[in-house]
């Protein structure tokens, strides 16, 4: 089983997060800007992920400008290559997903997962990590 936290010790540049922040119309925002990292635990493995808005056409990816910041915040942590993977449009393929990917790395993996509706499916996702206390 997968437990998870939010990775707070990752950040984005600073020209990154005003990019965000211009992108967002919150040009006056001040403070941290947590992004969707998140430290996964499973068979004793500890897994970065991030959680980025964009689109995944073939060997294309389109990032969003906060998708940007969460790559970022999680190239930000020490560990292997990054990896992308896109997120099944369906939410129960995605619910299996989701684990499915964590439980084939080892520590030091940094996966990040990409999909274009993740306003809409926050609640999936977040159930998926085990992070459905953490809103």
């Amino acid at each position: 089983m997968i437990k998870s936290e939010m990775a707070v010790n990752a950040q984005a540049s600073a020209e990154t997060n005003q990019f965000v922040l211009n992108s967002l119309g919150l040009e006056e925002h001040e403070g941290h800007i947590q992004y969707m990292v998140i430290k996964s635990k499973f068979s004793q493995e500890e897994i970065y992920c991030a959680i980025a808005g964009g689109q995944v056409t073939d060997t294309d990816i389109n990032l969003t400008p906060v998708g940007t910041g969460a790559y970022e915040a999680l190239c930000s942590i020490p560990g292997d290559e990054v990896a992308m993977y896109a997120l099944s449009e369906d939410d129960d393929v995605m619910a299996e997903q989701i684990p499915s990917i964590i439980a084939q790395h080892k520590t030091g993996s940094r996966l990040c997962f990409v999909s274009d509706n993740l306003v809409e499916r926050q609640t999936q996702i977040l159930n998926a990590f085990a992070l459905d206390n953490a809103a």
